[in-house]
């Protein structure tokens, strides 16, 4: 499921590439004194996914923007749109707005034997685990954890994001659902490449890092019940890590029979 919310300019403004902790600092201001205000920090999945303010350009006074929210968990959305309505103030740093409209949406990737693209519409964050890295003869660099890169190439991206995938899966599906990992065959069938960029992110307040995320389309046919449940979950919650800073956020760009 989804948030669409529609924004208003209050003031003129340059557009913040670096908006990801300003904008997770709003939603998760909205779920204060909820029953999700305990899993702040708690380094597990929200389950939520959002997007940048779109579209991308410098802001005047009077502008229209949009956000996205995603997440498999209705009672979160449910929960963030009642805050927005009681409170429209959605001011990401410098980057103000008043928030004129919450609707909800719901996407899906089809029945089985649909075709379709999917597009990351914010850079995806791929940490490879120790199994990846032995699979696939990568390096550890240092003590640091190992982050994808273009080098690595794409088969430990696909086996990373499908266990991030089952992770997720495990939380936030019902138990008798099979996950990602317990099915023959790939999450997607075609993988894409556009471009990788390295940005500098405000992980909490006063400690900033590099991340050198990607951008990808990703081919898509539809499998089964199972494979459908799982393609529709990455839609709810984010591809790859740190989702809950507005990574990883995913559309259906081209859907076909």
């Amino acid at each position: 499921m989804r948030l669409l919310i529609s924004l208003e300019a209050t003031a003129d403004a340059a557009y913040r590439h670096t908006y990801h902790h300003k904008l997770r600092g709003r939603l998760w201001k909205a779920l204060r004194g909820t029953q999700f205000e305990e899993e702040h920090d708690n380094n597990q999945p929200l389950g939520m996914a959002f997007s940048n303010i779109f579209p991308w350009g410098d802001i005047q006074a009077g502008d229209e923007r949009t956000v996205i929210v995603a997440s498999p968990r209705e009672p979160l959305l449910t929960a963030i749109a009642g805050d927005l309505n009681m409170d429209p103030t959605f001011d990401i740093g410098d980057m103000r707005f008043r928030v004129t409209d919450v609707t909800p949406l719901s996407v899906d990737v089809g029945e089985p034997g649909e075709r379709g693209t999917i597009q990351t519409d914010t850079g995806v964050f791929v940490r490879l685990k120790e199994e990846h890295r032995q699979q696939y003869g990568i390096e550890a660099e240092g003590d640091a954890r190992t982050y994808w890169k273009p080098k690595h190439t794409i088969e430990p991206f696909r086996d990373a994001i499908t266990a991030n995938l089952q992770h997720k899966h495990d939380l936030f599906a019902p138990d008798y659902q099979e996950g990602p990992e317990e099915v023959d065959g790939d999450l997607f069938d075609s993988y894409e490449l556009i471009k990788t960029y390295a940005l500098p992110v405000t992980v909490t307040t006063g400690e900033q890092v590099e991340y050198v995320v990607s951008k990808w389309e990703l081919g898509y046919h539809v499998q089964s019940d199972a494979h459908r449940q799982h393609l529709n979950l990455a839609l709810d919650t984010g591809i790859g890590v740190q989702n809950g800073l507005g990574f990883g956020f995913i559309n259906i760009t081209n859907d076909a029979q």
